[in-house]
């Protein structure tokens, strides 16, 4: 089994994210996992729930996981956004 596919499975990563990168930096003892996600996802909007195609994207949030091992889990996400189709 792959390092990505280890890391999807023990996580819970479900489509449409998937693990694209796990790279391990051993002098901080940190294991650094980057999620991306499936390019024809249809995303909700947070506001009206409405479902939509991807407009772009928000810079680069990061999220501690529990430890692996001994090392520190850090996730990296560019979360999706959506762009209202509707008036407010």
């Amino acid at each position: 089994m792959q390092d990505r596919q280890l890391y999807q499975q023990i996580l819970g990563i479900v489509s449409p994210w998937f693990v694209s990168r796990v790279a391990l930096d051993l002098e901080a003892a940190e294991v650094h996992v980057y999620l991306d996600h499936e390019e024809e996802a249809r995303w909700s909007c947070a506001e009206c729930g409405k479902t939509s195609a991807l407009h772009d994207h928000q810079a680069e949030r990061t999220w501690r996981h529990l430890d692996t091992c001994q090392y520190r889990t850090v996730l990296h996400a560019d979360l999706p956004r959506t762009r209202r189709k509707t008036p407010r």
